[in-house]
């Protein structure tokens, strides 16, 4: 019976069967004191303390750092990051929901239990879950709480402080949800605990620039980030629960480091097309130039399309949002206090002042060159990309849309002021960005994907094949994204100008 069949044609059997697997694996957590002794004080304890360390040293910190200052970031950045605290330690609990088990030879007796798949992974996810979430919610109410039981006022608004709950028990499902499916596909619990850096270093991220965000008052931010955080988990739940399998969980053995055979793997990879490597198929022709732009190329876009997809659509949010944030009314003052207006109102472009394309290359990008334009944005490529492989692909995405707001800000500057923006987008942006921009948001996506290959790996790959694969394939897609930077580097030097100035006239 597959998971499907069991679950949505009798939900309400099916999740009490899940329940059984939870009621046991939490029994079985609370019971040991190693797991209750910090959860404890991670929960109590701490917030204790730092309540009354805050409590004690109030006046001084007011006279410091200004009332608004304390009430307004210090003490809501400290709620919030109080209740982040619990779940690294919780996630020792979801790494060995089942590698755990497989060390202590009771995974067998388990996975013989009459249960399908899908109601073995949603038990055990939520037994990790539910110590998690609730620590991260607790670790900030008892923190509240505490705080103004020693006379001091509640620390954070009611409405932000629901939004830290959300974000906080949102992270938590996201950490477990990715710790379950490093659980799966490992063979050992130290395995398992060194795979956990690419579930903590994400959300590690996510917590700094929630700070970021808090301590600029930019709450809308959090309901933008929270919102990323669901759509993340909902894809996380959906290749857990996709390829999870118990047969393949019992027959894996340990992991075995052959640098012979490693280098084996990448050749197999490199040779076959991507569709015959994920079906393991002897490959039918030889590896060539032409072969490689004619299959290999198209099919890995067709296999990336939807982390493709993922990285443009967070860029087109991040420009309208930063549309949005041009009008807020602190942004207006900035604009005005910098007289932004007078100077983009008919102002003479210093690009266009010169008159001619080699003129324009030289006095206007003041000696920048084709050959160094290239080389920036291919450095800012990798660089991006290597981010992404320790952050779960969030720093990535989040330095292509840190580079592609202005384009949002100029839009909303341009509206604000009646001015017509398209001319001067179209003509200093347009006609290298057509190349420039998908080459980079390929490779934040083939960046994506190798950082989730250790998460959600192929149909019959295990972690290491899928690594491996995952690589290959972005090796592959250098050979599109370098190209395509290049055309675009020679175009911004030496074409961009010329056509930017004609459009708009030589002004901005």
């Amino acid at each position: 019976m597959s998971y499907q069949t069991g679950f949505f044609s009798r939900p309400g059997a099916s999740l009490a069967r899940a329940l059984i697997v939870t009621r046991r694996e939490l029994r079985d957590t609370m019971r040991d004191w190693r797991v209750l002794a910090p959860i404890i004080t991670l929960v109590i304890i701490l917030p204790f303390i730092l309540a009354s360390i805050l409590s004690a040293l109030s006046p001084q910190l007011i006279k410091n750092l200004g009332q608004s200052t304390f009430h307004e970031r210090l003490l809501p950045f400290t709620t919030l990051a109080i209740g982040f605290l619990p779940m690294s330690f919780c996630l020792v609990i979801a790494l060995e929901t089942f590698v755990g088990e497989k060390e202590r030879n009771s995974l067998e007796a388990l996975l013989s239990a009459p249960l399908t798949d899908f109601e073995l992974f949603l038990g055990k996810y939520l037994a990790a879950t539910l110590p998690t979430v609730l620590a991260s919610i607790f670790g900030s109410l008892s923190f509240s709480f505490i705080f103004t039981l020693m006379g001091q006022p509640f620390p954070v608004s009611p409405d932000l402080l629901l939004i830290f709950l959300a974000l906080n028990g949102v992270e938590a499902l996201v950490m477990v949800a990715g710790a379950v499916l490093i659980s799966t596909h490992t063979t050992s619990v130290r395995a398992a605990n060194i795979m956990a850096s690419f579930i903590i270093l994400p959300m590690s991220i996510c917590v700094q620039l929630e700070a970021v965000l808090l301590l600029n008052n930019l709450q809308a931010g959090l309901y933008l980030m929270l919102l990323g955080l669901v759509v993340i988990l909902a894809l996380l739940m959906r290749s857990g629960v996709k390829i999870f399998n118990r047969e393949e969980i019992i027959s894996r053995e340990g992991d075995n480091v052959s640098f012979k055979g490693i280098l084996r793997g990448f050749g197999y990879y490199f040779r076959r097309t991507p569709q015959e490597a994920l079906a393991h198929q002897k490959t039918g022709q030889r590896w060539t130039i032409w072969r490689f732009y004619r299959r290999d190329i198209p099919q890995l876009l067709g296999l990336y399309k939807s982390a493709i997809l993922v990285v443009a659509i967070s860029i087109a949010g991040g420009i309208l949002v930063c549309i949005w944030v041009a009008y807020w009314p602190v942004v207006r003052d900035f604009r005005d206090a910098l007289n932004l207006g007078d100077r983009l109102t008919g102002t003479q472009n210093p690009i266009c002042q010169s008159g001619t394309i080699n003129s324009i290359t030289i006095g206007g990008f003041q000696g920048v060159t084709w050959q160094g334009l290239f080389i920036n944005n291919t450095v800012s490529v990798l660089l991006g990309s290597g981010l992404s492989l320790i952050s779960l692909g969030v720093a990535g995405i989040l330095l292509l849309i840190i580079s592609t707001g202005p384009v949002g800000f100029i839009l909303g500057f341009f509206f604000q002021l009646d001015l017509n923006p398209w001319p001067l987008l179209a003509g200093f942006i347009l006609p290298h960005g057509i190349f420039e921009l998908p080459a980079v948001i390929i490779g934040i996506a083939a960046a994506l994907k190798i950082s989730t290959s250790v998460i959600a790996p192929p149909e019959n790959m295990n972690l290491g094949q899928s690594f491996q694969f995952a690589i290959v394939n972005y090796i592959k897609l250098l050979g599109l994204i370098v190209p395509l930077l290049l055309i675009a580097a020679i175009i911004e030097a030496n074409i961009t100008p010329a056509i930017g100035c004609w459009l708009t006239g030589g002004t901005i």
